[in-house]
């Protein structure tokens, strides 16, 4: 039962003797998935967790009268990332399109606290909020380590002095083995520099077309807009 061809060939056996309602495959793979959770529990195993921090949006502002100047605060084990030098002037979404590496070992693997501040040079910085990434509920997922890609989240940001959202971070996290960083691909999340591009749209005919004038036709003609709610 230990491949996928494996587990089909035995539901057609239960098929064919009329136990396919048993779920006879469904409670093994159960048994095996616990086998090697506790298999897991029990070794101790050295990885590479690597947080992409792709970006941030709604942040509460910090500053009176203009948004806050975010930077990233992050922490996993024993290794910090303070990007104070590398704020954010005066921006409720901002890109960060870096990635960090951790070094952890599971079981035992500390959350990685990843903290937004808002920058202030003369009054002392604000954190703006917190989120705890669990690593461990990651690792000791077989849904989560089965996924080839690990799915983009979009987590929100907390302040111990309410209870209300300030703001959402979007990242996502990988844990690979130490023994074999090499073979880790690294994702290019750089922020691409703008390109200009050519939008032709070509009308080919109009049909039904409301009689506007007097002698019974009207003198068409068409108008394009775009409307877009960001600078181009």
């Amino acid at each position: 039962m230990g491949s996928a061809i494996e587990r089909r060939k035995f539901e057609q056996e239960m098929r064919k003797i009329d136990c396919s309602h048993l779920n006879i495959t469904h409670h093994l793979a159960n048994l095996e998935s616990d086998e090697i959770l506790k298999r897991a529990l029990l070794a101790q195993t050295k990885c590479i967790v690597r947080l992409y921090m792709i970006s941030a949006f709604d942040l509460s502002s910090r500053d009176n009268g203009s948004p806050s100047d975010p930077y990233l605060y992050l922490k996993c084990n024993n290794t910090v990332y303070n990007e104070r030098d590398n704020y954010v002037l005066d921006d409720a979404n901002p890109k960060f399109n870096k990635y960090y590496d951790f070094e952890g070992t599971f079981p035992g693997c500390s959350p990685i606290r990843i903290d937004v501040y808002d920058y202030d040079d003369i009054f002392g910085d604000d954190l703006i909020g917190t989120s705890i990434l669990d690593l461990e509920d990651r690792y000791f997922s077989m849904e989560w380590q089965a996924l080839e890609d690990k799915p983009i989240e979009y987590r929100q940001i907390y302040h111990s002095s309410t209870s209300l959202s300030q703001g959402v971070v979007k990242c996502w996290v990988e844990i690979n083995p130490l023994t074999s960083p090499e073979e880790v691909k690294v994702w290019d999340i750089s922020e691409k520099p703008p390109f200009e591009l050519e939008v032709r749209i070509c009308v080919f005919n109009a049909i039904e077309m409301k009689i506007m004038d007097w002698e019974g036709t009207s003198d068409v003609f068409f108008r394009g807009f775009f409307d877009s709610k960001e600078d181009v």
